[in-house]
């Protein structure tokens, strides 16, 4: 695996985390690159950073100032590693995408798989824009969409499409819209008696995608199963349905994606609920729920990856109680029986239909 790249006559180490063993995957991408060819005449010291994944522009651009708007726990972490690894100060000045922002100058944005997430970022550069505000977005050429520029329309006159480079492109957006009517960027999903509430950009946008339909639907809590955790909480409607089966119960979601806790906040603003934005269990106690429910992420933005996923599987079983049970839905694709089974005593598919399988493990 690459970790060292060139960028203006100085090298930099560069590694992803979370780890991964696909040698073929780098912390940084030609559109990455492409972005910093573009502005490395331009002058301006404060800059706005969008989607920098896994910290290249924060290592590249640390004599500026730089504002770091972040979604993932596990981005700061990879932020702040190859900000150490390079030996630079690896303190970053973090907004989130709900946050206003001061004054936008300049901003650097790697176009998400999102289109959501795309457009809230444009909006909250917007917001913040001047007459003189550029926006460089970098992507790679076989996920353009002709969405990218209805989206960009909305907020700038000038949009301006650079030539490829080893399969990159860029969006230059200049001379901001004078009017923009600002739309509250939630999503409303209505589920059973519930309307749930979703951010742009957090899975499955504008409803309950089928995989969760399908884990809800034949999902059980006994009565004494009070202490309940949701891995990978998204919109926290599984979790939402878990204390609904049982009242008495405490539930905590724990998801890596911020805009995912924040839906997750305003669904369960009334129940008995704990909310941690991480992408691990590790600071979780050890033995200490009755239940943990999941619909495990296998994407990586474009990456199919279920590394995520197994390390994900290593933290419940450290964090499950004795007698607890464990209960995951899946693509049947996944094949994750085979590697629970390395973990649990008991793994068994306990429902399936043509395309997912729910998993019991204890």
């Amino acid at each position: 695996m690459d970790t060292k790249i060139e960028i203006n006559s100085k090298e930099y180490q560069l590694a992803r985390y979370p780890k991964t063993v696909d040698k073929s995957l780098r912390a940084w991408s030609n559109a990455e690159l492409l972005v910093l060819d573009y502005i490395v005449d331009k002058k301006t010291e404060n800059i706005h950073l969008f989607n920098d994944r896994f910290g290249v522009w924060n290592c590249a651009l640390n004599d500026k100032k730089l504002v770091t708007v972040w979604t993932y726990a596990s981005q700061q972490k990879a932020i702040e590693q190859n900000l150490k690894l390079n030996n630079f100060s690896d303190e970053v000045n973090y907004k989130t995408p709900l946050e206003d922002l001061n004054k936008v100058d300049l901003a650097l944005l790697k176009i998400p798989k999102s289109l959501e997430l795309f457009e809230l970022f444009l909006q909250q550069i917007h917001k913040a824009a001047n007459d003189k505000t550029e926006v460089v977005c970098g992507f790679m050429t076989k996920h353009f969409s002709a969405s990218y520029l209805k989206i960009v329309e909305q907020y700038f006159n000038v949009v301006q499409q650079s030539k490829a480079w080893k399969k990159a492109r860029l969006l230059v957006l200049e001379q901001p819209k004078k009017i923009v009517e600002y739309k509250e960027l939630v999503n409303t999903i209505n589920w059973k008696d519930n309307s749930i509430k979703q951010h742009y950009g957090v899975f499955s946008s504008g409803k309950v995608d089928i995989g969760t339909q399908f884990f809800l639907e034949h999902l059980n809590v006994k009565e004494d199963e009070l202490n309940i955790l949701d891995v990978a909480s998204g919109n926290g409607v599984i979790a939402l349905e878990a204390f609904n089966l049982n009242p008495n119960s405490n539930v905590t979601l724990i998801d890596d994606f911020n805009l995912a806790i924040a839906s997750s906040q305003l669904n369960l603003k009334d129940k008995k609920a704990n909310f941690i934005c991480a992408d691990n269990l590790n600071d979780v106690e050890k033995n200490s729920f009755d239940l943990v429910v999941s619909n495990p992420p296998f994407h990586f933005e474009h990456e199919n990856n279920i590394e995520v996923a197994l390390n994900l599987f290593k933290g419940v079983q450290n964090c499950l109680k004795i007698n607890g049970r464990f209960l995951l839905v899946a693509n049947k694709h996944l094949n994750y029986k085979t590697h629970l089974g390395k973990l649990f005593n008991e793994v068994i598919v306990v429902d399936s239909n043509k395309k997912f399988e729910i998993i019991e493990c204890s």
